[in-house]
Order: C-alpha cells, then structure tokens, then sequence
C-alpha cells in the first residue's frame, strides 16, 4: 500500500510541475509592474492627462486584458482602461505609457503606448473615459486584486492621493487641480508597493525628449517614457513669438536651432529683432 501511494504521490507532483511552471509564466506576463506617474493635467489643462506604468521584473509585456481602474475620492469607480493588446520592450525599468488624445497633440519625441478612447475605456457614475484620471483627490488601481508580488487578495499596485482611502499605507499629496508642470510619480522600483504617502511626490516632468539606453531603464525616473523606451516633453505654454512654445523661443533668443522647431523659432526671434513686428504682432519697447 505504501508503494502504491508514494506511486501516485509521484504521479500527482510529476503532473503538477508544467501548471505550476505556467502560473509563475503568467504571473511574470503581467503582475509584476508598479505605477510609476500619474498626471491629472498639465499647464492648467486638465485633458492632458497619462498614467505610466513600469516593469519591476523582465517579461511584463502581456497586458492585454487587464485593467486600469479609477475612483473619486470616495472610493467610487469612475473608468475602466482595458488593455488591447501587450507591448513590445519588457526588460526591468521598461515604461508603459497611457495617455489622452489631448496629450498626445502637445507631446514632443513620439506618442503613447495607448490612448484612452470609448473603444479600450468605460466610463462610470458619470466618469469620463476619455479623460479618466481624477483630480485633483482619487485613486489609480492596476490589475487588482491579485496573488502575485503582492499581498494576497491586494491589486498588483494601487496609488492613491488627496484625500482618497489608500490601499497602500496613507494617500500621497493630491494631485495639482488642473494641473501644473508636474505629475504625481513613483521614488523607486520596488516590487512591493508599501506607502503611497512616502513612495509617491509630485516631481517636473520631462523639459527634454531622449532615449533611454537598457542599462538605464531602472534607474531613470524621468516622467513620462514610453514602450519605446524615449522620454517625451510636453510642450510648454505658448508665448508671443508667432505661437512657438517657450522652449524653442528661448533657443532661439541664445541663437541654439538643433531642429526644426528651432530653426522656425530662431527665425521668428530674428524677424521680431529686426522690426518684424507687422508679421507678429510685436513692438519695440519705447516704440
């Protein structure tokens, strides 16, 4: 009777190694992955709006199916973001980047990953799924509640701020209301998360659009990355010199035209120089 049940034990354990070896493949597919930004606006428009992702482990690049969740600060779901489809780049520190189609018109080095749009987003009690992120108190939940990398029955990350309940120790600072040149983004790149309050503070985003080399990836936490692992710039305010943004005029003012945007700014700051203040609405002081 011994040997018959040592037999079947061996049999039971034999046939348990491939299901087990496939939980922990799904579990590195998409579970180990932290919130690392949120921004609810920027310069005082609230649609521009993204939430990125990053990869605490390699192979975190089968999201499709899973699911962003937003809640007011009362705890209420406000949007579903359902991932379509995975990404390409899945080593340790790769960016996944969800954004609106408002960001995506004043970004500079390339797009999202994904835009928030009514076929991948639902809205809820009155939430908008175009423009899910709420501020300037609410809370940013990935793929919960799960086993993995995590408690128990706890989502995979969750990042709350303001004055919403938090999953994770205390809230983080509330997001600025619409928006400034700031978002809300992640210190490290621990696969635990432990406190919203001290894991999460409310940092500059991105003034220049870059590469980001693979040894790099996990150490750079510049905001916002994408897949394609470049850092991008949202543009910054618009001033008098022919609708060019403040950057690229102030490249042109120090006479630095290292692309098109500045070639056309160094231009316009010239014209206005010389007395082009017909074509640009521009007077001399004293004039």
């Amino acid at each position: 009777m011994r040997f018959v049940m040592s037999a079947l034990l061996a049999i039971a354990v034999a046939a348990s190694v491939p299901l087990l070896a496939t939980r922990s493949v799904a579990y590195a597919a998409f579970h180990c992955v932290r919130i690392h930004a949120v921004a609810g606006g920027y310069n005082a428009d609230g649609n521009i709006q993204y939430v990125e992702l990053r990869m605490d482990m390699g192979g975190q690049t089968l999201l499709g199916g899973h699911a962003l969740q937003f809640f007011d600060a009362a705890g209420t779901l406000k949007a579903t973001f359902t991932f379509p489809s995975g990404v390409a780049n899945g080593a340790v520190g790769d960016s996944v980047l969800i954004a609106t189609s408002q960001f995506n018109s004043n970004v500079t080095g390339g797009p999202s990953d994904f835009t928030f749009t009514n076929a991948n987003t639902t809205g809820a009690n009155g939430g908008d799924p175009l423009h899910p992120v709420q501020a300037p108190n609410g809370s940013v939940v990935w793929a919960g509640p799960s086993a993995a990398c995590v408690t128990v029955m706890a989502p995979v990350d969750s990042v709350a701020y303001g004055s919403a309940s938090a999953v994770y120790g205390s809230a983080a600072v509330a997001l600025p209301n619409p928006g400034t040149l700031q978002a809300l983004r992640l210190s490290n790149l621990n696969s635990t998360p432990s406190n919203n309050s001290t894991e999460y503070a409310l940092t500059n985003v991105s003034t220049a659009t870059f590469g980001v080399a693979p040894s790099g990836l996990a150490t750079d936490f510049t905001t916002p990355r994408n897949n394609t692992r470049n850092v991008l710039r949202l543009n910054r305010p618009l001033v008098a010199l022919g609708g060019l943004d403040e950057d690229a005029a102030a490249a042109a003012r120090t006479g630095i035209a290292s692309n098109a945007e500045f070639a056309i700014a160094a231009a316009a700051a010239a014209a206005v120089i010389a007395g082009g203040a017909g074509l640009y609405g521009y007077r001399r002081r004293g004039s």
